[in-house]
Formats: C-alpha cells, structure tokens, sequence
C-alpha cells in the first residue's frame, strides 16, 4: 500500500477527473506542473497516473503523455440504499459497509437514498423511477428471502449485494473468503503450530465452507489435516458445551492453537479460557476471522484476519456502476482480507501487520 501523500495525491486527481477538472484539455498536465500544483515529488504523481490509468480513468498515449478516456455518458446520480430487516446482531459491520458505500458514490458524486424496513419494495415504483432517470441502481446491504431480486433482474434496474455472504448468482462484493482462510492456516503454520482446532458456524453456510477450504488447503500443503474432534460449530448468541470440553482436555489433548470463525466466537473462547485458568498464548494460541464482530478484540490482543468492509462497500458502488453502464453480469468482486497481528499466538521475529490489497475477480 502507498504512503499517507501517495493515497491523498491519487484520490485528488481522481476526484478532479471525474468532477471534469481536466475536461477541457487534450492531455493531462505533465508530470512536472502536476508535481508543481500539489507540491509533491515527481515519483509520487508518476505512481499515482499508473494507479488511475489501472483503473480506467485515464490512459496512457506513448510520447505524448496521459488522457481521460471519454464518458459514454451513462453515470450514477441517484443509488437506492436498502437496509435489511435487522442488522443490530451485526451493527459494526453493517455501519462499516454503510460508511464505505457512501465514501464510493461520493467519488461518483452520487446521491444515496436510504431505504429501510419495514417499507417494503414497490416494484411498480422502482421499474417508473429508473425509466424516468430518477434513479439509476441499487444497493442491497447483505441478502436475505424476502428481496424480490429475480424480479428487479427482469425490470433491468441495475443492482449490487453488499457484503454478499451466500453462494448465489447476483452482483456482489464480499470479503474473499478462500483467501482470509489461507491466510489464517499459513500464519499458523508460521508460529510453529500442528496441533490446531476450529471453532465454526453452521458448516452448510457458503462463507463458513470457503473460510474453511482456504484454511484446509494452507495446512494441507504442509500435509497437516485436523482431525474431526477438534472442529466445534456454534451459533454467536451461544457458547456450545463441546468448546468447554475440547478447551478442558488435558494439554497433550488439547489444541495448541483454535482457529475462531468471527470474532465474537474469538470473545467466548476467551471467557472460556478465563474461567478455566488457560492463558493466551502461552497455553493456547488464537486466530480469528472478521476483525468486526468483537469491540474489546483489539484491547485483548486477538489476532485476525479483518474484512475491510468499508472498501466492500465502496466495491459494490463501482460494481454497481460497471452493471448501469454494461448490464446486468452476475459478476462477484472479493476483497482481500488483512492479517492484524495482536498478542494471542506466540511471537516470531518477522512478526508484523501485512496489507493485502483488494483485488477484483
């Protein structure tokens, strides 16, 4: 990830483009009167042109310098923001995902109009504002049964999930699983532990199977598998008996180290290991997932692999942009996990904080 100056000089620029700061000139200024005007070095606008011009908003012309590609014309103004029937179990999370939404249709100079239950969806209604060019898409915040998407699909208004968490065949954005998974089980295998448990959600879920994929696939390039009895599942208002009794083994039974899938499953793991005398890390060593769920994580030293989901907003803005401007394509935009490293595994030497990038796929 670029410093502070690089990020502030990349979103200026962008933000000047897209407002039509440049749109009355041929080319872009030259490297040194852009370096001049925001008073940087030359290196610094040099990396930020190549990070717009990997974004499509400008391109490149040998010898001559750099252009913004034209617009078709076709630009999000207003997006529907819809909220689910309940979010307060997952508040964090979905405040987040509403913070990196607005932060992306800011960049488009997008409108968003919240809409919440128990107001329902007027089909009828949506279909005769997008054909009057009132609105132009929208956003569902996560999935659920009740969202009439097959519907909107053949009305052909544009429209994302945010933080899609299920295996379905609709425009979304969500954190890339598989890869989190990965990261997790190659950290693990990095601290030196073999002996490893897992405490997860209902194994028929989509994001708890690929977490664990990823996670298998890390430990099973080391040809290390866990054996069934060190895998717990439990819901996350609950903490379930076979995690007292798999923490209460003796230690040449217990795990050396418990991957937690969501941090609030990470929280009841530390009450556990309080009330039966086991000290993090020294007797056993956590992992989690989501870097979200939690508020007391990072005072307690959890490490985790954190979905951004601020920039799992923002991905589903510009998803939703690609859907106005080209049609609908059930395409599904991951973004990376960040591996946060606390106090709760043994320490090595090269530990530190690693950025993985988002990444479109």
């Amino acid at each position: 990830m670029g410093r502070a100056s690089d990020e502030n000089i990349i979103h200026q620029l962008r933000q000047k483009i897209r407002s039509g700061g440049f749109d009355k000139t041929t080319f872009l200024p030259s490297e040194r009167k852009l370096a001049d005007e925001y008073q940087v070095g030359r290196g610094i606008i040099r990396g930020a042109l190549k990070v717009l011009s990997g974004e499509g908003i400008i391109y490149n012309v040998p010898k001559r310098g750099y252009r913004v590609k034209k617009k078709n014309g076709k630009r999000l103004k207003r997006i529907i923001l819809r909220l689910p029937i309940q979010v307060s179990a997952k508040a964090y999370e979905a405040m987040a995902l509403v913070a990196g939404i607005c932060a992306g249709a800011n960049e488009l100079f997008a409108e968003i109009i919240l809409s919440t239950p128990p107001a329902c969806l007027n089909l009828s209604e949506l279909h005769e504002r997008f054909n009057a060019d009132d609105i132009q898409g929208i956003i569902f915040l996560e999935s659920s049964p009740d969202l009439p998407l097959e519907e909107i699909k053949k009305a052909g208004i544009p429209f994302v999930i945010a933080n899609l968490e299920e295996e379905k065949e609709y425009p979304g954005a969500s954190v890339d699983y598989r890869g989190s998974g990965r990261i997790a089980g190659q950290e693990l295998l990095k601290r030196n532990y073999r002996k490893i448990g897992v405490y997860t959600g209902p194994a028929d879920r989509f994001l708890y199977r690929e977490l664990l994929a990823g996670f298998r696939g890390a430990l099973a390039e080391e040809k290390l598998q866990i054996s069934d009895d060190m895998y717990v599942s439990g819901s996350w208002d609950e903490t379930p008996k076979a995690l007292k009794e798999l923490l209460s083994c003796p230690a040449d039974k217990r795990p050396e180290a418990i991957f937690t899938l969501r941090d609030y499953r990470a929280a009841q793991v530390y009450t556990l290991c309080e009330e039966l005398g086991l000290k993090i890390p020294e007797d056993i060593g956590v992992i989690s997932f989501d870097g979200i769920s939690w508020p007391g994580a990072e005072k307690a030293g959890l490490t985790s692999i954190a979905e951004d989901a601020a920039e799992i907003g923002r991905q589903a803005v510009l998803l939703l942009q690609k859907q106005f401007e080209s049609g609908y394509t059930p395409v599904r935009c991951l973004v990376s996990g960040t591996l946060i490293n606390g106090k709760s595994l043994r320490q090595t030497e090269d530990s530190a904080r690693i950025i993985y990038l988002a990444a479109e796929k």
